[in-house]
């Protein structure tokens, strides 16, 4: 498997910038990863603010659990005041890999490129 193929998985099935990592392009290899978990953390905060709402909103109510007041509570959960951080996030996050997934290609065939010119000997 070719490097550029290499740089293109990682960083389309692990983490933008891993690829970048993985060709020794550190600087934005980190940054793409800490964008990237930035962005994750965003999701995961947000998930557990609403289901922190839900499941106190469900405990108030103490009757029977239904799933139509289940569905109508997330639903206002996720309309709230979070929601636009949600987007904006998920939008930085896919940016995120869609440069990871390319400047790793780019990055790799420079490199391929760079190791396939023929070396002339210095001139005397």
């Amino acid at each position: 498997m070719s490097r550029s193929t290499t740089a293109v998985l990682l960083s389309a099935l692990v983490l933008p910038g891993a690829g970048h990592l993985y060709l020794k392009h550190y600087p934005r290899g980190l940054a793409l990863i800490a964008i990237s978990l930035v962005c994750l953390w965003v999701f995961v905060d947000r998930a557990i603010q609403q289901a922190s709402f839900v499941l106190d909103q469900v405990a108030s109510e103490g009757a029977a659990v239904d799933v139509g007041r289940l569905s109508e509570l997330v639903t206002q959960t996720s309309n709230g005041p979070g929601s636009l951080v949600a987007s904006v996030a998920s939008l930085v996050l896919v940016g995120c890999w869609v440069i990871g997934i390319v400047d790793a290609y780019r990055i790799a065939r420079n490199q391929q490129n760079r190791n396939a010119l023929p070396r002339t000997p210095p001139r005397q």
